[in-house]
């Protein structure tokens, strides 16, 4: 077994946007950051290089996410409080006494309760184990991803894609 990591400062793995924590006294407003993406993957060595996942492939899958969040608004989905409609080519909102009016193209709804970073980071890691099964990739146990909202401050979610016990 082993395990791969790839550290989003140093990867190029990140993207900047604006979000709202609904609710939240101080960033319940639209407000952005510059998030760094770290990726830990941990499973068995296979195939012709003996690789748990090449390093190209784990960016490649990371990179398409960051940039279709890179410089958009982003809004939780499936957040219970929050009311969308689509008016001609803008999205409206509403959060309690509070109103939104973007155009569409500015914005993305993400599946997501919350675009805090512990909801982004589940998300992430969602997106890319689904993506890697795609690919093919069977021999990993899990993945790891950490979103951070800044240098020191983040979120990590781990997902186990099969069952593993410790070899002894």
């Amino acid at each position: 077994m082993m395990m791969l990591e790839l550290n989003g400062l140093h990867a190029g793995l990140r993207f900047s946007s604006a979000h709202i924590v609904f609710g939240h006294p101080s960033c319940g407003v639209i407000h952005g950051h510059s998030y760094y993406v770290d990726v830990r993957i941990f499973g068995e060595r296979c195939g012709e290089f003996n690789f748990v996942c090449d390093f190209k492939t784990i960016k490649t899958v990371v990179k398409e996410i960051c940039e279709k969040l890179d410089h958009k608004l982003i809004l939780p989905k499936n957040h219970e409080k929050v009311y969308y409609e689509l008016k001609d080519k803008t999205l409206y909102f509403k959060y309690k006494y509070k109103e939104y009016t973007i155009p569409v193209e500015d914005v993305i709804l993400l599946p997501i309760p919350s675009t805090t970073a512990e909801d982004l980071a589940k998300y992430f890691t969602n997106e890319i184990s689904k993506k890697l099964k795609n690919l093919g990739f069977s021999n990993i146990i899990w993945i790891e991803v950490s979103i951070n909202e800044g240098i020191g401050q983040g979120a990590c979610y781990r997902k186990y894609l099969k069952e593993y016990t410790e070899e002894r």
